[in-house]
């Protein structure tokens, strides 16, 4: 008879090779682009598939910044770092305060309020593409970081994550605080932001992988080279005769690394903020 030991034992090995095969099938597509942007050309796509190249291919990295000058990639390169950034700061600041006030605050229509926005989540971008970009061409913001940024300033699902979190935090701190005193926006800045910190860490990972790897409004919005985004000049990135498969796959391996070195450094805070923000609703 097999003891409870065993069984146990045996339970925890399945665990393991269901939960390495589950990584592997995820990890293998990344580990093939890595390898194949090492390739040359002709390798890339040659029958038999070979997994490590007959000869390895190390310029393909080099060659993306130095042998196409019709695609600036040093610049696409800044410019989805300055509409990363920027978008997330505003998604951060609006996500905040509208969480906090939806959580805090109560109000006539409150719940009504917050089910319209939560409601937002279930109409795809595709669906509001068309008006968003007459809206945006007639603010003049065509072709310009303005009109990049502001659209994806702010996300439902900010508010929704925000709000969880702030339901979690006790209303104890602050009455304590608005007894001492305190106004406000001061009980917002010095409590509720504070007590945020992983909630909004998580966030900033949650949107800044989003609009760092947004594709299709910035094909829609920007139709002049110079303004394009890393994820739109790997989209149209092309030779004169023939498409560079080794250089394509470099340059995807190199968009890659902003959001894997953020989420190495905020993992932590990631799993947090997600298992705080479902705590209360």
């Amino acid at each position: 008879m097999v003891s409870y030991r065993s069984k146990e034992n045996i339970q925890r090995i399945i665990l393991y090779v269901v939960i390495g095969a589950i990584g592997f099938a995820f990890v293998f597509p990344f580990f093939w682009m890595i390898i194949s942007s090492l390739k040359l050309n002709k390798d890339v796509l040659s029958l038999p598939i070979r997994f490590f190249p007959p000869k390895w291919n190390w310029r393909s990295y080099r060659n993306v910044f130095f042998e196409f000058p019709d695609f600036d990639f040093p610049r696409y390169i800044f410019n989805s770092f300055i509409v990363a950034v920027f978008a997330v700061l505003l998604c951060l600041f609006f996500s905040a305060t509208s969480g906090y006030g939806f959580a805090k605050y109560k109000f006539k229509g409150n719940n009504l309020l917050f089910t319209i926005v939560l409601s937002t989540i279930m109409i795809s971008f595709e669906a509001i593409v068309v008006p968003l970009f007459i809206l945006v061409r007639r603010m003049g913001m065509q072709n310009s970081y303005l009109g990049l940024i502001i659209p994806e300033s702010l996300t439902a699902f900010g508010v929704f994550m925000m709000r969880q979190f702030f339901y979690a935090v006790p209303n104890d701190f602050i009455e304590a605080a608005r007894i001492d005193g305190a106004n406000e926006y001061a009980i917002f800045v010095r409590i509720g932001i504070p007590m945020a910190k992983t909630a909004l860490l998580a966030l900033v990972i949650f949107h800044a992988q989003w609009v760092w790897n947004l594709l299709l409004w910035p094909l829609i919005l920007i139709s002049t080279p110079e303004m394009r985004t890393l994820p739109q000049g790997i989209a149209l990135f092309k030779g004169g005769y023939n498409t560079p498969y080794p250089e394509q796959l470099a340059v995807s391996v190199i968009a890659c690394i902003p959001i894997l070195i953020l989420y190495i450094f905020l993992s932590k805070y990631f799993v947090q903020g997600i298992t705080m923000s479902g705590l209360k609703g």
